[in-house]
């Protein structure tokens, strides 16, 4: 037996080890790109979710922003992995408005106690989105 390889029977008297090489597969390139093709369609269907309803997930309705509506501008609550654009893509097709300004503000989770438990509100993503003057929101009305 050789140091690097195996011995075969040809080999077996001159004391020499001759290296045997395993028959390589002809699918390991056609499973990079599978793999390839199965990370491409996990980030549609994550930028397809995002772009889609799923984006706004509901109004923010407290004194601030109900104050606020006077200056045209809407509070929502988003996904975090939203964009501005995207936000204002799906504001103007959910309510046909047009959309002026996006401001966004990533929210700190709070601190909160319940008994003797510590824990933490979770991390959220806020939208404000200030409308062309005239446009209005039918959500924000009457609350």
């Amino acid at each position: 037996m050789g140091i690097f390889g195996k011995k075969t029977e040809d080999n077996k008297g001159e004391g020499v080890a001759k290296e045997v090489k395993k028959p390589v597969k002809a699918d390991t390139s056609s499973k990079k790109e599978v793999k390839k093709e199965k990370k491409a369609s996990k980030k549609d269907v994550i930028t397809s979710t995002v772009s889609a309803y799923g984006t706004i997930i509901a109004p923010i309705v407290t004194e601030k922003s109900h104050e606020a509506v006077a200056k045209n501008k809407y509070t929502f609550r988003v996904e975090k992995k939203t964009t501005k654009k995207q936000v204002k893509d799906v504001i103007e097709e959910m309510y046909g408005v047009s959309v002026e300004n996006v401001n966004v503000i990533v929210v700190k989770p709070k601190r909160r106690t319940v008994k003797y438990d510590r824990g933490y509100q979770k991390l959220y993503k806020k939208a404000i989105v200030t409308v062309r003057e005239g446009d209005h929101i039918a959500v924000f009305e009457g609350v």
